[in-house]
């Protein structure tokens, strides 16, 4: 190892030496059955923070899995300052069925399991690994979401109110890096972002999309999104220019469901 140089970056199998990229599929034993799940670690070749982030924590929500993907694959480890771990898609069972909201293995929704349980229900086993191996360490930890295959909803960021003056104002201010109109802060039991809070990492949800698609458009706002919270964080110089607005906190959200089925 040259002087100065990071120290490797280990998640499951994989390990990613200073200045380098590894991606490939990590085994997860869930008690009754056992997922693989699609990471990315880019190491780079300049000591810096760690990011976490995690996408597909439900089974249709392509766009932040397209988003996710393309930054960590697009990231050059030579140039990079620091580390991000990247879970393209967190929830496989899920993805694989296309099941809304729950994870196929046992109707159970993932972000209502966190921080999980090693000896519980293989979602919380799931919860319990992420927290452990991917959110856990990291200095920011950023979950990418869209709305599911029957949700349409507005671009938002959300952030967790802990109570810790220091990590609430580092996670507003990445949220606000991030750049989407509005911001949701509040407390949200059993999600990605309250077991890093939890654990004292400040934290950014970042919802863009939904209804199973994922257009190029709502792509390239995660990405920008993404990169400009990179840079926030101190691991890349250059990301797009922020947007025009002014970033809107919203007192709560609104969930808007038909009163009847049909077409």
């Amino acid at each position: 190892m040259a002087p100065n140089s990071p120290p490797p970056v280990t998640v499951g199998r994989l390990t990613a030496a200073a200045g380098t990229r590894v991606t490939g599929l990590v085994a997860i034993d869930l008690g009754s059955a056992t997922v693989e799940l699609p990471i990315v670690v880019v190491n780079g070749a300049r000591p810096g923070p760690r990011v976490a982030a995690t996408a597909g924590i439900h089974g249709a929500e392509y766009v932040s899995i397209a988003a996710l993907r393309q930054v960590a694959v697009g990231l050059d480890p030579a140039t990079l300052q620091g580390s991000l771990v990247a879970v393209l898609t967190a929830s496989p069972a899920a993805f694989a069925s296309r099941t809304i909201y729950v994870n196929p293995l046992d109707g159970l929704n993932l972000n209502r399991q966190f921080p999980g349980d090693p000896d519980g229900s293989p979602t919380s086993r799931l919860a319990h690994w992420l927290t452990t191996n991917v959110i856990a360490g990291s200095a920011v930890f950023v979950d990418l979401h869209c709305g599911d295959m029957n949700e349409a909803l507005v671009s938002f960021t959300g952030i967790e109110d802990t109570g810790d003056t220091a990590v609430d104002a580092r996670s507003r201010e990445l949220a606000e890096a991030y750049g989407l109109r509005y911001l949701l802060i509040g407390p949200s039991p059993g999600t990605t972002t309250t077991a890093a809070a939890t654990l004292g990492i400040p934290a950014v949800l970042a919802e863009v999309g939904g209804q199973g698609r994922w257009p190029p458009e709502d792509v390239e706002l995660h990405v920008a999104g993404f990169r400009r919270l990179l840079r926030a964080a101190g691991l890349i110089d250059e990301a797009p220019s922020a947007p025009a607005h002014r970033t809107e906190l919203l007192p709560a959200e609104a969930w808007m469901r038909a009163g009847h089925t049909g077409y």
